[in-house]
């Protein structure tokens, strides 16, 4: 009786372990799913070469045990609401414009300053190179996976070529943010601000004669049969991250923590905003082909430009100058884009 008593004792025992082993075998398994959620369509360019890409690589990386699930098309939030989206949990990882949150990240609101940048991929270099010592409080709530630029703003019109800043004096043209409009007006032009949905039926009937936009809305807000000039501004670009939840971070294993950070880096934020410029390119040569003629302003036109549009800097630094150090985030910024 006491043999079969111990007999089974030793085979609760042993069951028991292999359970509890194959218990944990299962929880170490388990997959880890996270949200990215971002506002564009599924073809948008940054959809398709960097939000895929990473979810693929991580998911590679981690031998599929870290999935990243994309919600596409503003389910999840809005360029407005993203901040507070990832904030509060609604997606665990987000796209972010800093220039729709007007007083979120006060001290990136340098990058919306006009004529010190020549690409999206310049925007971002910059990005990296003065992150550490004067934009990290603005980010000091989230993980950074990445940064990146929208490309340049650049000019289109209809009827009239603007092959000089002279070519400018009184056209009416569309402008899609108070720095726009201020730069248009010391320009010499009449800005109108409209969202880029209403531009193309407005170039059609009038409305407005020009567009202040990057070259890839040719395609994207079917331009390219309206627009028969296109001038080289180089205007401004538009700061753009990928942010986590800290929260959420803080609560991955290390393994997951190590794949996410070995893909999002600077080399991608640089490859991201490459996609970018590399569209724009793409939307220039389409346009030519279509019989648009592109300009450049001359040497002696870009140094007139940049003393007149020297005074929004100036602007900017003394609006700022006591909540943070602006002369200084101002001189960095512009010592890093001649560097770069």
């Amino acid at each position: 009786m006491k043999k079969h008593f111990y007999a089974v004792l030793v085979g609760i025992l042993v069951a028991a372990f292999f359970l509890g082993a194959t218990n944990q075998t299962c929880r170490a398994e388990k997959v880890i799913e996270l949200k990215l959620a971002h506002f564009m369509s599924t073809m948008h360019v940054q959809h398709r070469k960097a939000f895929v890409p990473f979810a693929e690589k991580v998911a590679k990386l981690t031998n599929g045990r870290v999935k990243i699930k994309i919600y596409p098309g503003g389910t999840l939030g809005n360029p407005k609401t993203m901040v507070d989206a990832i904030r509060t949990g609604i997606t665990d990882i987000g796209f972010v414009l800093p220039e729709y949150v007007p007083g979120r990240f006060k001290r990136s609101s340098v990058f919306e300053l006009p004529f010190i940048f020549h690409s999206a991929t310049h925007v971002t270099k910059v990005t990296y190179a003065i992150y550490k010592d004067y934009l990290a409080p603005d980010y000091k709530d989230f993980k950074v996976l990445w940064f990146l630029s929208a490309p340049l703003t650049q000019l289109m019109t209809v009827k009239k070529p603007v092959k000089s800043l002279a070519d400018m004096k009184g056209l009416r043209i569309r402008s899609a943010s108070a720095t726009e409009t201020e730069g248009l007006k010391l320009l010499g032009a009449n800005p109108i601000g409209m969202p880029i949905s209403e531009v193309s039926i407005s170039l059609q009937k009038g409305v407005i004669e020009g567009v202040f936009t990057p070259f890839a809305a040719l395609k994207a807000h079917k331009l390219i049969d309206i627009v028969k000039y296109m001038t080289e501004f180089n205007y401004n670009g538009a700061l753009m991250c990928v942010l986590m939840n800290k929260k959420k971070w803080n609560s991955l294993p290390d393994f997951a923590k190590k794949a996410i950070d070995q893909v999002a880096n600077k080399d991608f934020g640089i490859m991201a905003a490459k996609a970018f410029d590399e569209e724009d390119a793409e939307n220039v040569a389409a346009g030519k082909a279509k019989g648009i003629k592109v300009f450049k302003l001359s040497e002696t036109d870009k140094e007139v430009m940049r003393k007149k549009l020297s005074h929004i800097w100036e602007k900017w630094v003394k609006k700022n100058a006591g909540r943070f150090p602006a002369q200084k985030i101002l001189d960095a910024t512009l010592a890093a884009a001649k560097a770069n």
